[in-house]
């Protein structure tokens, strides 16, 4: 019984220390992921990755009593080589705050829409594949390339809790068959590490303040601006993109064809990017 007990004891010591070395082990190995971000690091993408994106449009007055909301969702797929696939894309609306959307209507024109980034999503020709799209599903595939765009930018120069001014990336974009919008003061930070679908990944924040903007949309002329910011998590094992999230505040000052004063809204936007397999 007395050699039982003590037995007993010396695998409970035991147990203490490799519980308390295999702590230790681990809080050495999240500091060294703090030091720096793995610069020889390249994306996998032997395996496709597919997304779930979600937008959701709250339109309110100057006074934040609210008018409307839609919602556009869609499934991406990144495929090999960078390119860029969406399948499922419903839209939805609705004037009541707190119902939930009614089911979205598809929209069967970006059905299997394919491309890649670098064949110029801002050209006034990317979308005559699909001349039905609407500001809603540009959005779609401009906010996925900003989310890869802002993923991985000057990564080997990121360091941590440091804003990264983007300033190769200020500029006043064309944006085919809607306006100008002018990104200003972008802020990339590296702000550290999480965990998320199982994988380690570093957190990039980005940041862009006072964006103006100018629209045209049938017979109206829409001039404004805009703050957006969000996170990006982004694997440290394949540099894969594993979740995203964007919030924007926009506001529009809205005049129809020949209108001297117009009407002001506020819209605010929040994406989610969710990775399903």
């Amino acid at each position: 019984m007395k050699k039982n007990f003590i037995g007993t004891i010396i695998l409970a010591t035991v147990s203490i220390i490799l519980s308390s070395f295999v702590h230790c082990q681990n809080a050495v190995n999240y500091e060294n992921y703090l030091k720096s971000l793995p610069y020889q690091l390249k994306p996998d993408d032997r395996t496709p990755q597919v997304y779930v994106m979600t937008a959701d449009y709250n339109d309110y007055d100057l006074f934040g009593n609210f008018i409307k909301k839609s919602r556009v969702s869609g499934e991406c797929t990144l495929l090999k080589d960078g390119y860029v696939k969406w399948n499922n894309v419903t839209s939805s609306h609705s004037q009541n705050l707190n119902e939930p959307y009614p089911d979205g209507e598809k929209q069967n024109f970006m059905e299997n829409f394919t491309y890649h980034p670098s064949s110029g999503v801002l050209n006034d020709s990317f979308f005559n594949k699909i001349p039905r799209a609407d500001i809603f599903e540009k959005n779609l595939i401009w906010d996925m390339t900003m989310f890869e765009a802002f993923a991985w930018y000057k990564w080997d120069s990121l360091q941590l809790n440091t804003d990264f001014l983007a300033k190769d990336m200020n500029a006043e974009i064309k944006m085919p068959g809607v306006g100008t919008f002018e990104n200003k003061g972008i802020r990339i930070t590296w702000t550290g590490i999480t965990k998320t679908n199982g994988k380690l990944c570093a957190i990039i924040k980005y940041m862009a303040m006072n964006n103006p903007l100018t629209m045209s949309y049938q017979n109206f002329t829409i001039k404004g601006r805009s703050h957006y910011w969000g996170n990006i998590y982004v694997s440290l094992s394949d540099k894969q993109i594993e979740y995203a999230d964007l919030y924007e505040d926009v506001l529009l000052d809205i005049k129809t064809d020949g209108q001297v004063s117009g009407y002001k809204t506020n819209t605010v936007r929040n994406i989610t990017l969710k990775k399903i397999r």
